[in-house]
């Protein structure tokens, strides 16, 4: 029995002893499914000038974006990430909700954590080639989800890009998304 009150008690101040953070984010998703046209002449030239700018997306996801198609479907969308920040100051993202849900996000994927002095970031990859999960007429060309939050502005922010082509027919008109959202993070709280 006094194993048994030992036991409640540590798990309670573990539990008292943590913070849950919401960050309530805002964002623009874009969707298409056209079928990638190719000018490598522009490429390389593009390529050239973005030695001398570096940007928060990826180059080759940029140029793929503009390659693929001008006809996104953009539209607006919500994330809430919960963070879990322990007695140490240590931030763990727990989990993230999108709204509109995005019907190829993938829950078991490699993540690697990020962290740097200002911020912490997880990043979510999914092996390219590989059929998807929740298809048999796709597999992943690249897949890669960031989540972070800054500790000093207290600003949370998810960026995405999923694309993803067809298995056996290379010019069926296959899924391609990318969103991004930021926000702002405060204490969990009831609101009624």
């Amino acid at each position: 029995m006094k194993n048994l009150y030992l036991s409640y008690f540590l798990f309670y101040s573990i539990i008292a002893s943590s913070e849950t953070i919401l960050c309530e984010l805002k964002g623009t998703f874009e969707e298409t499914s056209e079928v990638p046209k190719t000018n490598y002449l522009q490429d390389v030239g593009d390529a050239i000038k973005n030695f001398t700018t570096s940007a928060y997306t990826g180059f080759l996801v940029q140029k793929a974006k503009e390659n693929i198609s001008d006809n996104w479907n953009k539209e607006d969308f919500f994330v809430n990430q919960y963070w879990n920040k322990d007695q140490d100051g240590t931030l763990i993202l727990m989990d993230y909700e999108i709204d509109p849900a995005i019907n190829w996000v993938i829950e078991q994927t490699k993540k690697k954590e990020n962290s740097k002095l200002r911020s912490i970031e997880l990043i979510e990859t999914f092996e390219s080639g590989l059929q998807h999960p929740f298809s048999e007429k796709f597999k992943v060309d690249y897949y890669k989800i960031i989540n972070s939050i800054n500790r000093y502005t207290g600003k949370g922010r998810i960026e995405g890009n999923i694309w993803l082509s067809g298995m056996n027919v290379k010019n069926l008109k296959s899924p391609k998304i990318s969103f991004i959202a930021r926000g702002v993070c405060g204490k969990l709280e009831e609101k009624f």
